[in-house]
């Protein structure tokens, strides 16, 4: 559908199907795709995809936002980053904190296109670039390229984190400073374990973290930090300990994604 548009993406098919009527009553050409194929990923990415020709774009969209239908300005354009770099996996995968999914956002399929990275980031700065801050510091593995495109793009000093026998350090050969504010910048969140120890390593160098910058919480809002934390994208995808997993159970084979030695 070449000449069509998603103007809006829902979680699930009800909602979709009224926002659906919405239009078409006014006179939008709208049409709910990937309403099935969507449910792999609808209650976590809204896969669920309501599509209206280039030329009733613009009005649908005011249409939507006017009843109330509108979702979070970048939420769009992030999914279809996400979709467009086949970074949603479905499957069952053992994730960085040691808890087991059926969905899987891989983010070196993201990482791996510069022109993405930018856009993710220059949307990330939009919604943090505010912040007072002298140094942007980065995770490893993935979240060093977010992090030094958006100190590039804000003009900042970068500076990344890595594990060194096991204990979250600043790589050496760079100049940090007692007295700097920081701002951290991740790719995915999950527990948010690994942003935690770095929050508590700043402290320990008396480097005041003014906020995180997140490209994707896995939570769907409810990670605290402690400070001021944005994302681009909100997503509530169940995990559950090893035990606990039915896919386990069922002896479905288990993935271990990435190789970041976190």
């Amino acid at each position: 559908m070449e000449d069509h548009k998603t103007v809006k993406r829902f979680d699930n098919s009800p909602e979709a199907n009224m926002a659906k009527d919405f239009l078409t009553n006014n006179g939008i050409l709208a049409v709910i795709t990937d309403e099935h194929v969507g449910q792999i990923f609808s209650s976590a990415v809204k896969g669920i995809k309501l599509v209206v020709p280039l030329d009733q774009y613009e009005k649908a969209k005011k249409l939507l936002e006017d009843e109330g239908f509108a979702d979070d300005v970048y939420t769009e354009s992030v999914v279809e980053i996400l979709e467009e770099s086949g970074a949603l996996l479905a499957g069952h995968f053992k994730l960085t904190s040691g808890q087991h999914s059926n969905r899987y956002i891989e983010k070196i399929k993201v990482i791996q296109y510069p022109d993405k990275v930018e856009a993710l980031c220059k949307m990330l700065i939009e919604k943090i670039g505010d912040t007072d801050v002298d140094v942007v510091i980065g995770l490893a593995m993935g979240g060093i390229a977010l992090g030094y495109e958006v100190a590039r793009q804000m003009g900042k000093r970068f500076v990344f984190t890595q594990r060194k026998d096991g204990k979250m350090t600043i790589r050496s050969g760079f100049d940090v400073k007692p007295g700097m504010k920081a701002l951290i910048v991740e790719d995915i969140v999950t527990t948010g374990g690994s942003v935690k120890e770095v929050i508590e390593l700043l402290k320990s160098l008396e480097i005041e973290v003014q906020a995180v910058g997140l490209i994707v919480d896995r939570t769907g809002g409810n990670i605290d930090f402690g400070v001021r934390t944005e994302s681009l994208l909100q997503v509530k995808i169940e995990t559950h300990q090893p035990e606990e997993c039915s896919l386990c159970e069922k002896g479905v084979s288990l993935t271990v994604p990435g190789s970041s030695d976190k």
